[in-house]
């Protein structure tokens, strides 16, 4: 018995013991305290934060803290010493920039290693201590706040945490010139990141000579002859190279790209014995460069060079020798004026990367650098004038660009079994024609493949949407490709773009179709496609649909008018036929253009919800406009060239936003709408609201890592982007002009011209400030004509009294206000008198004798050309000639033919 109670003893106390060895490996309760509270501020900003936080960091866990993702510990004391807290949100989650409140990092005194990257923050502050909070952070040695948007104003802090080992701070807003001072004391540093902000100026020769143990810049920096690596990409540095740099013998990392450095690139780069990266691309160097010059850099791995507008001639005067003395793993030499290729390349054989784009290289395709370079995965050689292209063997590229080149002739038929590692093909803007080879299905690998603006004909390959598994990319427009659009029926595959327009594709939209399930952009227009437009479309995740200018009928299924993220919806230039279908909630806005069909019935109302663009224009749409609903987001509304009748609606004023309406062409009577004011009013101030990827859709390819350093982790890739450009018509000065990205931004229009409208112009209308054209011509508007306005016309309507002067009235000609008889005053030149006076009634009369005039003329001539031909029928008749008997002949013929047609009757 006393055994039985000695061993539940001895295992009680072992629970304990366990209890507290588990209690000591854990975090403080104040450390996991403030982690929750961490938790409670992200969830604030948003509740779609990462799962590692959602719902690793939970009050009802019994494990440690420490053992929670995105949190690192001391192994011996257990304290918190690391925090991940970047990239918490899938994408931008509010439209104000969060200040952190430095309050919630207290309980981490003992903090090494603090990320706050890719977090949006605007800024930080401290409500307890000021910027004195650094006495807080006196562990802390690694701070990465790269890609939010702080300014200048980081630096009031940072400053006096002079345990700062590694600041990131790229991708931010910090602009302007950088002083040094700012980071003065920041005497344990040895890693600095301020790229990619925008940091303007000439480089220094004097600066940050204090900062004793930095080794790596992101900045700018000189006199440090221990520098290893410097960086100072994608700024705004402009300038010459200064020759301070020589000094730097140490260097391993020189990373000067992306800037508007310029001038001639110094003979110093000779002497950087221990370069291993060296990149001067994408800056406006000019001037002679000879490749001789990095011929002696031992160590060299990576070496990239261009110049924005073409003004560097680089030079290889040593090309019988083997040049370089080093192995590089990636050449960049575009855009340099290169005749020839390299002959050192022939010496090479470590390369992953050889870029030589946009040069004057011609000829046939070097198949050399595929023999000699059996690890090459990247070769661009776009923008050149290569002729003819063959492959020497089995290689292992993954990325090939002869896009914009010169080759006129068939594809090669082993292209598919040469390259069967191939990731991105693009051969577009070529002269290729002939079949696309089979073996282009034999591709597992292909992600990307671009055969466009080529002279492409045939049928795809059977297996092509089976075989090329992995392609998420096809672009095949304008060609002159037949058959089906899909060969064969597949099972799910990974497409997510098909742009196929302009072509001669055939058949119906079939359920071949139905299996690329991931696809999120079809562009199938300008074909031959028939059959109606299936419903199972409206199943898809789509952002763009386009099968417009095919032979398309049926009506249109209301599923399509549903998809909840789709941008742009064009169906036009079909036979499409009914009612327009109506339209659930939706958050997100369309650009609908379904004209040139034969679309009937009225326009429901919910069909406005979200919208950003509509374009029915040149249907056969009848009935009355509906009530609109206020949409802010409805920014240009096209509707003319149809058969549309009632009042324009009073509901279209809630589009606070509208920058262009077009109701011209249709049948719209009552008065205008006084409140139409609103175009172009607050809501449409706003320059960015087409921004540059509004209706884009990316794709990232990269390579494996091939160097790599405290700054740099160098790999190749590639951001595919589908950028659909919304082209608007709208008709300025009695043409119809084309406005996209730039110029749409800045046009504002108000067209209502050809209807039935009547009553008089609201005064309002003149308080169109923004608008540039507004055409009222053409309908039975009465009364006078407010001030205002870039373009104008009224003409053909019932208005009366004087044209107002000033301003813009002074540039509109007389074609403005045709056909309105009771219009006076200037350019009209009518007096706004109540009598005419001599001078008019000279100009009447006057006007009445040439039009006497004028008849008598027109009485003469045609007397005198019958005349003319009466004597030269006789002159014809009396004379004998072939084609005299020949003419009795046909009228002999004539008359037995109705003596014999009376006959019969």
């Amino acid at each position: 018995m006393s055994s039985s109670k000695s061993m539940i003893s001895g295992l009680t106390w072992m629970i304990i013991m366990m209890m507290m060895m588990q209690e000591c490996r854990s975090c403080t309760e104040s450390e996991r305290q403030g982690l929750l509270e961490l938790k409670a501020y992200f969830l604030s900003l948003s509740s779609d934060i990462h799962p590692d936080i959602a719902r690793g960091w939970r009050t009802t866990s019994r494990r440690s803290c420490c053992s929670w993702r995105r949190v690192k510990c001391d192994l011996n004391n257990k304290r918190v010493t690391g925090l991940s807290l970047g990239d918490l949100y899938p994408s931008c989650y509010s439209d104000t920039l969060p200040i952190l409140n430095l309050t919630f990092l207290y309980p981490f005194d003992e903090l090494q290693s603090l990320n706050l990257s890719m977090s949006s923050l605007g800024g930080w502050f401290d409500q307890t201590q000021g910027y004195k909070s650094h006495e807080r952070f006196r562990h802390l040695e690694i701070l990465d706040l790269s890609y939010n948007f702080f300014n200048r104003s980081v630096f009031l802090l940072l400053n006096e945490v002079v345990s700062l080992k590694t600041l990131f701070l790229g991708g931010n807003y910090i602009e302007s010139d950088f002083h040094v001072k700012e980071l003065i004391n920041l005497k344990n540093l040895e890693l600095l990141d301020l790229k990619l902000n925008n940091i303007s100026g000439h480089l220094p020769g004097k600066e940050l000579t204090k900062l004793k143990k930095l080794k790596a810049l992101d900045l700018r920096l000189c006199k440090l002859q221990q520098l290893q690596e410097l960086q100072i990409s994608q700024n705004r540095f402009v300038g010459e190279i200064p020759l301070c740099f020589s000094r730097f013998s140490k260097l391993r990392v020189l990373d000067l790209s992306s800037n508007h450095l310029s001038g001639k690139l110094p003979p110093f780069i000779s002497n950087f014995k221990s370069m291993e990266y060296l990149s001067l691309h994408d800056n406006n160097f000019e001037g002679l460069f000879s490749l001789d010059l990095i011929s002696e850099l031992t160590e060299l791995k990576v070496f990239k060079l261009s110049s924005k507008y073409s003004m560097l001639q680089v030079v290889e005067t040593n090309a019988s020798s083997t040049g370089l003395k080093s192995q590089l793993r990636s050449l960049t030499l575009s855009n340099c004026n290169l005749s020839n290729i390299p002959g050192f390349l022939r010496f090479q054989k470590e390369l992953r990367v050889l870029d030589l784009s946009s040069n004057t290289l011609s000829g046939a395709f070097p198949t050399w650098l595929l023999k000699n370079n059996t690890k090459l995965q990247v070769l661009l050689l776009q923008n050149n004038s290569f002729n003819i292209l063959t492959f020497p063997r089995l290689h292992k590229l993954q990325f090939l660009d002869l896009s914009a080149n010169n080759f006129n002739h068939q594809l090669p038929k082993n292209i598919g079994l040469m390259l069967p590692r191939l990731r991105h093909l693009n051969l577009s803007n070529n002269e290729f024609h002939g079949n696309m080879p089979s073996s282009v299905d034999t591709m597992e690998y292909l992600e990307f493949m671009d055969l466009s603006y080529n002279n492409f004909s045939g049928k795809l390959p059977r297996d092509l949407f089976t075989g090329c598994y992995s392609l998420k990319w096809l672009k095949l427009s304008h060609n002159s490709f037949t058959g089906p659009i899909i060969p064969r029926s597949s099972e799910e595959t990974s497409l997510m773009t098909l742009i196929m327009d302009n072509n001669m594709f055939t058949g119906k939209l079939t359920e071949n179709l139905r299996n690329l399930r991931l696809v999120t952009v079809i562009d199938l227009s300008n074909n031959f496609l028939t059959g109606t437009i299936p419903r199972w479309l409206g199943g898809f995740f789509l952002d763009i649909l386009r099968i417009s200018n095919n032979r398309s009928h049926g009506v249109i299924p209301p599923s399509l008018f549903n998809i909840p993220y789709l941008w742009l919806l064009d169906l036009s230039g079909n036979f499409l036929s009914g009612t327009l279908p109506l339209r659930s909630d939706s958050d997100y806005g369309y650009i609908l253009d379904l004209h040139d069909n034969n679309l009937t019935g009225s326009v429901p109302d919910t069909l406005w919800k979200g919208l950003i663009l509509l374009d029915m224009r040149n249907n056969r749409l009848s009935g009355n406009i509906p009530r609109f609903m206020s949409t802010p987001s409805i920014d240009v509304v096209l509707l003319r060239g149809n058969n549309l009748t009632g009042k324009i609606p009073v509901e279209l004023c809630g589009l606070i936003t509208l920058r262009m309406l077009d109701l011209s062409h249709n049948m719209l009577s009552e008065s205008i709408p006084s409140c139409l004011s609103n175009l172009s009013g607050d809501g449409g101030n706003d320059p960015d609201w087409y921004p540059a990827d509004m209706f884009s859709n990316f794709m990232d390819v990269y390579t494996e890592v091939y160097y790599e350093s405290l700054l740099v982790s160098e790999r190749f890739g590639l951001d595919y982007l589908v950028d659909f450009k919304v082209q608007v018509e709208f008709a300025v000065k009695q043409r119809y002009d084309s406005y996209m990205r730039g110029t749409l931004n800045q046009m504002f229009g108000l067209d209502l011209s050809s209807n039935e409208l009547n009553g008089e112009i609201p005064e309002e209308l003149g308080d169109l400030k923004r608008v540039r054209s507004l055409n009222l011509s053409r309908n039975s508007l009465s009364g006078s004509i407010p001030g205002s306005l870039v373009v104008f016309n009224v003409s053909y309507n019932n208005l009366s009294g004087v044209i107002p002067q000033g301003k813009q009235f002074n540039t509109f000609g007389e074609n403005s206000y045709l056909g309105n008889v009771l219009l006076c005053g200037s350019p009209t030149n009518k007096s706004c008198g109540t009598t005419m006076s001599s001078g008019e009634k000279g100009e009447e009369e006057e006007d009445d004798k040439s039009g006497l005039i004028d008849v008598v003329v027109l009485w003469w001539s045609l007397g005198s050309t019958y005349v003319t031909v009466l004597i030269g029928f006789m002159v014809f008749m009396f004379f004998d000639s072939p084609w005299r008997r020949a003419w009795f002949c046909l009228v002999d013929a004539l008359i037995d033919r109705i003596k014999y047609l009376l006959g019969d009757i």
